[in-house]
């Protein structure tokens, strides 16, 4: 099959891999329908991080394939989701809800585990992993929508949920990437009344629904350029906005350039 391939920083290539097979009877087969490029991979690809050589990617949805004589819930023929890591459901992690740390889990793209950016993956414990969606028919649109549930999504609604963002919070979402944009969905969702975007894009200003002054109650905030500028450009914002801003519901959604100790005011 063909597949993306990392051959090291500034390298990443089409290229052959085997065909997935069930390695074990909780495995699935699964064809590729979408799949997308993480922040994370182009870590990867500018050196910043470390990958292993091979097979890349970690977000897709696809149609399955195969099924192994041990998977319960799914079968050849589903449309599913996958989320960005495999796990058993069963461990002390799982159970607790955090089951990208499942001791026996682990990530796609390393460790002899395809990477999603290919033609088809295989996908251990799919029982637990794997989410199948309902219906049949779905619009291009809709299928590109269910597709940031892989990841990105999930990534913005964990760092909301995590930042307790409740009903008339006013909060700031440090950073306004693909994931801020997803947790500002997500804080939306939630019921805060009033968030502050922090950005030092300006073409970003111009996105729909995302303005400096939007119906939906986001404030374009322009980044300050130096990132221990950060605690004193946000000061000043606070004041008068006619609702309390809860320093521990403004959260450093993405990777970017501000690290720890510029974010004294924005608890993590």
């Amino acid at each position: 099959m063909r597949a993306a391939i990392y051959d090291g920083p500034h390298s990443i290539e089409l290229g052959e891999r085997p065909d997935p097979v069930l390695a074990s009877p909780t495995d699935a087969v699964v064809r590729v329908v979408l799949a997308c490029v993480c922040g994370s991979d182009l870590w990867y690809y500018r050196g910043e991080s470390p990958h292993a050589l091979g097979p890349i990617g970690h977000e897709f949805m696809g149609v399955v394939d195969q099924v192994g004589s041990a998977v319960r819930g799914i079968g050849a023929g589903d449309l599913v989701i996958a989320p960005f890591t495999y796990s058993d459901g069963t461990c002390a992690h799982c159970r607790a809800g955090w089951t990208s740390n499942c001791i026996a889990g682990g990530a796609f793209g390393s460790n002899g585990i395809d990477g999603r950016q290919g033609e088809a993956v295989r996908v251990p414990f799919a029982g637990s992993t794997l989410v199948r969606v309902p219906g049949e028919g779905h619009s291009d649109d809709t299928l590109r929508s269910l597709l940031t549930l892989s990841d990105v999504m999930c990534t913005g609604h964990h760092a909301a949920v995590s930042a307790s963002v409740k009903h008339g919070d006013t909060i700031a979402v440090v950073g306004d990437g693909a994931v801020g944009v997803c947790a500002i969905i997500a804080s939306r969702r939630l019921g805060a009344a009033r968030i502050i975007a922090l950005s030092r894009n300006p073409v970003r200003d111009r996105a729909p629904g995302f303005g400096r002054r939007s119906g939906g109650g986001t404030t374009r905030s322009r980044g300050p350029h130096r990132d221990r500028d950060l605690p004193q450009h946000w000061t000043p914002r606070r004041r008068g906005s006619g609702a309390q801003v809860h320093s521990r519901a403004a959260r450093r959604c993405a990777r970017g350039p501000y690290p720890a100790r510029a974010r004294l005011r924005f608890r993590d």
